[in-house]
C-alpha cells in the first residue's frame, strides 16, 4: 500500500449483506508517530475510546501491529505487551483498551467484521477472548501483510460498497488468524452419550476418517476393520474407551447427521436422502430417525424447515 498517511472507511451494510452471515463493516491502516495522541479522534462515536475508559465494540475486529510497541488489556486477558508482528482479535461486548508506547508509536491495520458465522466460531471454541493475541514470526508476517493489504486496498478504492471480493478477502485473512491460534486437542462428541474427550489413538482417528469420508457408501464394521491394522474386538474396545460408544453407533451417527442436513437443506425425496446418506434402505433410515429424533424423516423435515414438504 502507498497511502502515505493511512486511511479508514466504514462500509454501508444492507440487509442482504447481513443475511449472508458474514460481512465487513470497515477497515483501515495508519502510522502512529512517536509522541502522537492515541487513539485519533475522527472515528464515529461507537468506535472511539480513551485509555482511561476503554470500550466495548458492537462487532468483531482484527488488528495487526506490524511495527512499534504498546500494550493491550481486556477483561479476559489482563494487561499484556504488544511487540511488532502482533495480531489481536476484539470481541463484541468484551471490554478492552490498547495503545502504543508514546515514545515509540506503531503501525496498525484493522478490519471490523460481524455476522452469525463469527458467533458460531465463538460458540465452537475456535476463537476466544481469552486467547485473543497472536505473535507472528518472520515467516508468517509477509503472507499476512500481503493478504491484509490486498483487502484494505479493495476497501480504500471502493469505500461505498460491500463487495463480494471484500468479503472473500476478509475470510482469507480470518483463515490466517485461525491457523495461527494455538491448536487444541481435537474433540469428538456423540450426540447421545455426550462424552467428549481428546482422541489420541491413531487407529481410532483413522477409523473416524474412514467413517466420515466413506460412510455414504456401503460400509459395515467388518469392512472398516479390514482397512485397519487391528481386530474387531480391539477397535470396539478402543472406541468405547475413546468415545463411549460402538463403531456401528458412529457409522449410524454420521449417516444420520448427513441425512438430516439433506432433509433440511434440499427437496430430495426421502428415498434419495436415505441412499445419499449411506443407508441400505428407507426402512432402516426411518427406524433410526424415530429412535434418534422421535419422528420419521418426513416429519423431521416439516419440523425443521419451512420449505417444501417431503416427497414420497
Amino acid at each position: 500500500m502507498n497511502h502515505a498517511e493511512g486511511f479508514f472507511h466504514y462500509l454501508p451494510i444492507s440487509d442482504t449483506d447481513m443475511r449472508l452471515g458474514f460481512y465487513v463493516t470497515g477497515g483501515g491502516w495508519g502510522v502512529v508517530s512517536p509522541g502522537s495522541e492515541y487513539p485519533p479522534q475522527q472515528h464515529p462515536g461507537v468506535y472511539q475510546f480513551s485509555w482511561a475508559a476503554g470500550r466495548e465494540l458492537p462487532e468483531f475486529q482484527v488488528q495487526f501491529i506490524s511495527e512499534g510497541r504498546g500494550e493491550f488489556e481486556s477483561t479476559p486477558t489482563g494487561r499484556v505487551s504488544i511487540e511488532p508482528n502482533t495480531l489481536f482479535i476484539l470481541f463484541p461486548g468484551v471490554w478492552h483498551r490498547y495503545r502504543p508506547v508514546r515514545s515509540v508509536g506503531w503501525t496498525e491495520r484493522w478490519i471490523s467484521i460481524h455476522g452469525e458465522f463469527m458467533h458460531r466460531l465463538v460458540e465452537s471454541g475456535s476463537i476466544s477472548p481469552a486467547s485473543a493475541l497472536i505473535r507472528l514470526n518472520s515467516h508468517q508476517r509477509e503472507p499476512l501483510l500481503e493478504t491484509f493489504d490486498r483487502l484494505l486496498d479493495r476497501i480504500h478504492h471502493d469505500p461505498t460498497r460491500h463487495t463480494p471480493a471484500v468479503c472473500a478477502n476478509s475470510l482469507e485473512l480470518l483463515t490466517f488468524a485461525l491457523e495461527l491460534l494455538p491448536k487444541k486437542d481435537e474433540k469428538i462428541a456423540h450426540a447421545r452419550s455426550g462424552k467428549v474427550g481428546p482422541v489420541v489413538d491413531p487407529i481410532v482417528n483413522r477409523a473416524l476418517d474412514i467413517i466420515w469420508t466413506r460412510s455414504d457408501r456401503p460400509l459395515s464394521v467388518n469392512q472398516l476393520v479390514a482397512a485397519l491394522p487391528t481386530t474387531r474386538r480391539t477397535i470396539e474396545r478402543k472406541f468405547m474407551t475413546a468415545l463411549g460408544h460402538t463403531v456401528l453407533d458412529e457409522i449410524n451417527h454420521c449417516r444420520l447427521l448427513r441425512a438430516k442436513r439433506l432433509l433440511t437443506e434440499t427437496n430430495l425425496s426421502i428415498k434419495s436422502v436415505a441412499y445419499l446418506a449411506g443407508f441400505g434402505g428407507q426402512e432402516r433410515f426411518r427406524r433410526l430417525m424415530i429412535a434418534e429424533e422421535g419422528c420419521p424423516p418426513g416429519a423431521y423435515r416439516d419440523r425443521n424447515r419451512s420449505g417444501t414438504p417431503a416427497k414420497s
